[in-house]
C-alpha cells in the first residue's frame, strides 16, 4: 500500500535578532537627530555616549544641516517706552521650552558687563543693532562700539570710526 506523503515540516526561519541603537551607522544616527527638536537636544543626545558624539563630531555637513533646519530662537527683544530711553528686554513667554527659559535665566540682558563712563557715571551706550545673538551698541562719550553677546557674556569694543567730512 502506498502511503500518502506527509508534508516535510515547515522549517521556520530562524529569527533575526533585533537591531539596537548601538548597531546603526552614523548617517542613519544623523538622519535621527535631524528630528530632534533644538540645539540643546542635540547637544544632550550626542554626550550621550562616544558613538552619538562621533557622529556629530565627525560631519562639519550635518551640523550645517542641522543648523539650518533648526534656526536660533527668538527670545525676546527690546522695547523703549515713551517715558524713559533706555531700552528694557521683554523675553517672548509664548514658549513653555526649558531650553529658551533657561536662556533668558541665564543671558544678561540688563546689558551689566558694558562698562560705564568714569566721568559722568552715566549710561550713554545706545542699541544700534541685534542679530544673530549679539547686540551692537555705541556710545559717543567714550567714542566706542561695543558687541555683546548678551548668553556667553563676552564683549568686544572697538574704538568709533573717524567721521568723514566733506
Amino acid at each position: 500500500m502506498v502511503s500518502p506523503q506527509q508534508p516535510a515540516a515547515a522549517k521556520k526561519p530562524t529569527p533575526l535578532p533585533p537591531t539596537t541603537i548601538s548597531a546603526l551607522d552614523l548617517d542613519t544616527l544623523r538622519e535621527i537627530f535631524l528630528c530632534l527638536p533644538s540645539l540643546p537636544s542635540l547637544v544632550r543626545a550626542a554626550l550621550s555616549c562616544h558613538t552619538f558624539l562621533d557622529a556629530v563630531r565627525s560631519s562639519p555637513a550635518f551640523r550645517r544641516r542641522f543648523r539650518a533646519l533648526h534656526p536660533p530662537p527668538l527670545l525676546g527683544h527690546f522695547l523703549t517706552t515713551q517715558d524713559t530711553t533706555i531700552r528694557t528686554f521683554v523675553p517672548l513667554r509664548s514658549r513653555s521650552d526649558p531650553d529658551i527659559a533657561a536662556a533668558v535665566r541665564g543671558g544678561d540682558f540688563f546689558l551689566t558687563r558694558l562698562p560705564v563712563p568714569e566721568d559722568d557715571g552715566a549710561v550713554s551706550w545706545s542699541i544700534d543693532d541685534c542679530r544673530d545673538g549679539f547686540v551692537v551698541l555705541d556710545n559717543w562719550s567714550t567714542q566706542q562700539i561695543a558687541v555683546y553677546n548678551p548668553l556667553a557674556r563676552t564683549l568686544d569694543l572697538f574704538p568709533l570710526p573717524p567721521r568723514q567730512e566733506h
